[in-house]
């Protein structure tokens, strides 16, 4: 069994999804969760979301940390949806996106920055939605708000 694990974390480096999530379904623990930078935004079975902020020239910018099974790699960019009683939808600022493979968190890493508002700034802060989607390509990963 173990020579299959490692069969995996190969075949999972090198891009495969399926033998991603074979061999690194396991939970994340609070250990793991708390040595990721930024506030956290959402979590899922296999991850979560981390943001910060960051302003420049008197723009705001949101860094999002996405932690995952699934490797994202994009050129089209990704949307952040934040689903409640009203939604928000923000569009990534970068369009080229592409995880890279943490052996820290054993899940891949993905950073995207998001041009946000004072109005986009208040309604997260106010903690006004559920879950939380990222769209890219044509896949989706879904999160549940962190409280």
């Amino acid at each position: 069994m173990k020579l299959f694990k490692t069969v995996d974390k190969v075949l999972a480096r090198m891009g495969s999804s399926k033998a991603t999530e074979r061999a690194y379904n396991e939970p994340l623990t609070e250990d793991i969760i708390k040595k990721v930078p930024g506030e956290h935004l959402a979590i899922s079975e296999s991850g979560g979301i981390w943001a910060a902020l960051q302003e420049l020239n008197g723009y705001v910018f949101m860094e999002l940390l996405v932690l995952d099974t699934a490797k994202i790699k994009t050129f089209k960019g990704c949307t952040l949806t934040f689903m409640g009683d009203t939604e928000l939808v923000l569009k990534s600022d970068n369009t080229e996106i592409k995880s890279e493979f943490s052996d820290m968190f054993n899940r891949w890493l993905t950073e995207v920055s998001f041009e946000i508002t004072k109005k986009d700034l208040n309604y997260i802060k106010k903690k006004k939605y559920t879950q939380m989607r990222l769209d890219f390509q044509k896949k989706s990963l879904l999160f549940d708000a962190k409280k």
